[in-house]
């Protein structure tokens, strides 16, 4: 009886309610949908999908109906601001294949006698972020740039790389391509710290050699730790040659860094937040490479010896 009467108040919701006409919902992550309006309450609203009630938190919604903002393809760009060594803002892209024309050109890849790994420029004057991993013990690396010219898709290769700086912590490293004649260098832009639950985003690298591929999912999760840092999942695949390639979000912000995947499972990748790319690069002096030491001067000293156990030598002594 219970069951007749919840399905008797269900359809009086559909017939009488306000949802009659469709609505447009506009959610805080720019994403919208379009459909009846079912019920509107202080914590929530539902809305009619067709074959399921959807129930979406107020605090997710920016506008409904007449109150909504524009469509998102006519949403204007937030200003681009330089930060120093990078650049921040929204370029307002509205897809993965605008995100890959505007942004491609300045992701590249990175090569050194142990492998190779993908990489994106963050200024003009060549800067640009990898993974720590992907140059480990190296010092010797070529950076190959794909520069349209006409018709054609030239391969640039440089070869005079400087490292700049390294958080071996978080799995990041900058270096430099030396070449004035090339500069000004295509560069990405960074986005917000904070990332959405469910968002689309892509991925441009270098997978097992195969330049310049494009990847896209959505962001599983936002905080997963591991070793006492935490990543972003993702669902897009990558692949070794990834590592070090850009996170692109759906209005082409960098959000992340590409840095590990699960060989044996699809759809379990991860990302470092970008929000310890521009902590890097705002602190980059004390990040500072050290020649001498390929891990910025950091020494592990041993444990003193246990005060209770002494050696055969100190005890003959």
């Amino acid at each position: 009886m219970r069951t007749i009467l919840a399905l008797i108040t269900l359809l009086s919701m559909v017939v009488m309610g306000p949802g009659l006409g469709a609505e447009t919902i506009v959610l805080k992550d720019q994403n919208s949908l379009t459909a009846p309006v079912l019920k509107s309450s202080a914590e929530h609203v539902y809305v009619d999908l067709g074959f399921d009630i959807l129930k979406i938190p107020r605090e997710s919604i920016a506008s409904i109906g007449a109150e909504s903002a524009p469509a998102l393809t006519a949403r204007p760009a937030a200003p681009v601001e330089s930060k120093g060594l990078y650049t921040v803002g929204s370029p307002g892209l509205h897809s993965t294949v605008e995100g890959v024309e505007a942004f491609g050109p300045a992701v590249v890849v990175v090569k050194s006698p142990a492998g190779l790994g993908s990489g994106f420029i963050v200024h003009a004057d060549g800067y640009l972020i990898t993974n720590f991993h992907v140059i480990e013990g190296q010092k010797h690396f070529t950076v190959t740039q794909f520069v349209q010219a006409g018709a054609e898709l030239k391969r640039v290769i440089h070869k005079k790389i400087r490292i700049v700086a390294l958080d071996v912590f978080h799995d990041l490293a900058v270096l430099q391509i030396e070449d004035a004649q090339a500069a000004p260098f295509p560069t990405v832009v960074l986005g917000p710290e904070e990332q959405v639950f469910g968002e689309g985003v892509f991925v441009i690298g270098n997978p097992a050699g195969l330049e310049r591929t494009v990847t896209e999912g959505i962001l599983s999760h936002t905080g997963r730790l591991f070793e006492g840092s935490l990543y972003l999942q993702i669902d897009a695949s990558v692949n070794p040659g990834n590592s070090g390639g850009p996170l692109f979000n759906g209005q082409g912000q960098v959000i992340g860094v590409v840095n590990m995947g699960s060989r044996i499972m699809q759809g379990l990748n991860f990302a470092i937040p970008v929000r310890h790319v521009t902590f890097l690069l705002d602190h980059i002096e004390a990040y500072a490479y050290d020649k001498s030491n390929s891990e910025s001067g950091f020494v592990y000293v041993s444990a003193p010896a246990n005060p209770g156990k002494t050696s055969k030598k100190e005890h003959h002594d």
